[in-house]
């Protein structure tokens, strides 16, 4: 009895380490392969979004650690959204800026800088405050990726998985082990098409710290700003310098960025007629769009209208489009695979989209 015990035991922890499955064929028709190298003097910044500290009732960090995170995760920009307060202005540095999280009539709303609204927790139906009344307006963001509202989608994989983690944590070393599994990605990306295609998406971190000792300047916070930095990056493109919040807020209005989870970059983009376009930007018919993304057991696809018409292993290559419509790329890595079977298949990165017209 012991040893089928153990069995069922050992079993259902490594069901639960490799979850979720995924079935998937590769798509490479009119894909070309190369080393296609990213445009030069094009300017990359790596940014965070919604994070609390001290001026929020449920948080605990303060602006030396935001600052100490960022150095250690080579972060160019954080904008700090606390609750219905946006006290941190009296601590902006030209790279820390201060915004606020609100209810509204129509549900959650972070303003970015104090200017730049964005659709929270659109994902979130759990809690009537979150969930999404109003209009999906143009002028807005959607915050496609929450983490915390990943959390709350699987409650109860959730706490299985932190026992799991827990349990394997000798060989880990790390109670957030696969944390991205728990992004229902594809689930997110097909609400978004159905309520608010068009609109500029962005990642949000949430971060709350909840308990601090502090003996020196960085004492020991959890969750840490200084692994939270490490969970969701949006990385924006600009063809110019940002130097300061106003240039910042252009560049994510528009678009310009990607969400990266578990600091996996690439680069995204598109050419025509030798002029470079970035995501979130209208390319024209037969534009070259182009995908570099060198990480092993990655999957890359790309999707017009959210539906696949390109998926490989590929580090790099493009793809030239030939019908209108929204496109963007997805990246998933896993575990390992038997043929078309993959083990272990998460999120790793989402673009804004193309909008491929006739202009």
């Amino acid at each position: 009895m012991f040893y089928i015990f153990l069995i069922v035991f050992i079993g259902l922890i490594l069901y639960l380490e490799f979850k979720p499955f995924k079935k998937i064929s590769t798509v490479e028709n009119d894909l070309k392969e190369g080393n296609f190298q990213f445009p030069e003097n094009i300017f990359k910044y790596n940014v965070i979004a919604h994070i609390h500290t001290q001026f929020s009732f449920d948080s605990l960090g303060k602006p030396s650690d935001i600052k100490k995170a960022m150095e250690e995760n080579s972060i160019d920009f954080v904008f700090v959204t606390d609750h219905d307060n946006d006290d941190y202005r009296f601590f902006e540095d030209g790279k820390i800026f201060a915004g606020i999280e609100k209810n509204t009539p129509e549900g959650r709303v972070l303003l970015l800088g104090n200017e730049l609204p964005v659709i929270s927790h659109p994902n979130n139906f759990e809690f009537e405050h979150y969930r999404w009344k109003g209009e999906f307006k143009k002028d807005y963001l959607y915050e496609l990726i929450n983490i915390k509202d990943g959390v709350v989608w699987n409650k109860m994989l959730s706490v299985i998985s932190l026992i799991k983690n827990v349990l394997i944590l000798p060989f880990t070393r790390n109670l957030l082990h696969k944390w991205n599994a728990l992004i229902p990605l594809e689930n997110w990306v097909r609400l978004y098409y159905a309520r608010a295609k068009g609109l500029k998406i962005i990642g949000g971190i949430d971060l709350h710290i909840k308990v601090v000792y502090q003996e020196h300047t960085h004492g020991l916070l959890i969750p840490s700003y200084r692994q939270g930095f490490k969970w969701l990056v949006n990385q924006v493109y600009s063809k110019e310098p940002i130097k300061n919040k106003h240039q910042l807020i252009n560049a994510i209005k528009k678009g310009n960025l990607y969400i990266s989870l578990k600091q996996k970059y690439g680069n995204f983009w598109a050419e025509n007629e030798g002029n470079v376009y970035f995501l979130g930007d209208r390319v024209p018919v037969d534009s070259v769009l182009f995908c570099s993304f060198p990480h092993k057991k990655t999957v890359k696809i790309l999707k017009c209208e959210n539906k696949p018409v390109v998926v490989t292993h590929k580090d790099n290559f493009s793809y030239t489009v030939k019908e209108k419509g929204f496109y963007h790329f997805e990246v998933y890595e896993y575990d390992f695979r038997i043929g078309s079977f993959y083990l272990g298949f998460r999120p790793v990165a989402i673009t804004n989209l193309f909008e491929v017209s006739d202009v």
